[in-house]
């Protein structure tokens, strides 16, 4: 009996895996969040604009400082976004970048009933951009301890003594 798809010379041959993951559907769930307003996660769906004003409404609003997380396809969006802030702030703030990998997980979800909701955990790079107010009115200068008064010499004794006392 002959094969309906014989397989190409140098063809990877169909594994039951591939076969498994066409009969089900990936829901790629995002990273947690956090609560803190400080925190702006950046997305290819959110308008440029957008995401720029409100950045610039948390400085405006006295936040001494704002972070701007990305991921994989946004972390252009991300970087543009801060070049754009820091471009428009004449000089009043600065940046610190790190990169990391952060692991993600994928449900995958059955087609038929019979099957059991799998997962699968995969690794995309991050961006994690500090942007900070590096105004001169903000730096705060700490005061230094009292010293005690150095003893002041007396020079009148010294004049008094006679050559060979010295």
């Amino acid at each position: 009996m002959m094969d309906s798809n014989p397989t190409e010379r140098g063809a990877k041959p169909k594994t039951n895996r591939q076969n498994q993951q066409k009969h089900r559907v990936v829901r790629k769930n995002p990273p947690r969040a956090a609560t803190d307003t400080r925190n702006i996660y950046i997305t290819s769906k959110t308008d440029f604009k957008a995401q720029q004003k409100r950045c610039e409404d948390l400085i405006n609003s006295g936040a001494k400082e704002i972070y701007l997380h990305c991921m994989g396809y946004s972390i252009t969006r991300g970087l543009n976004l801060a070049l754009r802030l820091i471009e428009n702030s004449s000089g009043a703030l600065s940046y610190a970048i790190n990169t990391s990998t952060i692991k993600l997980v994928d449900e995958l979800h059955p087609l038929c009933d019979e099957d059991d909701i799998t997962f699968r955990q995969r690794n995309n790079s991050a961006l994690h951009i500090k942007i900070y107010n590096n105004s001169l009115f903000d730096i705060v200068i700490p005061e230094l301890p009292a010293q005690p008064p150095l003893p002041t010499p007396n020079y009148s004794a010294r004049a008094q003594r006679t050559p060979q006392e010295q």
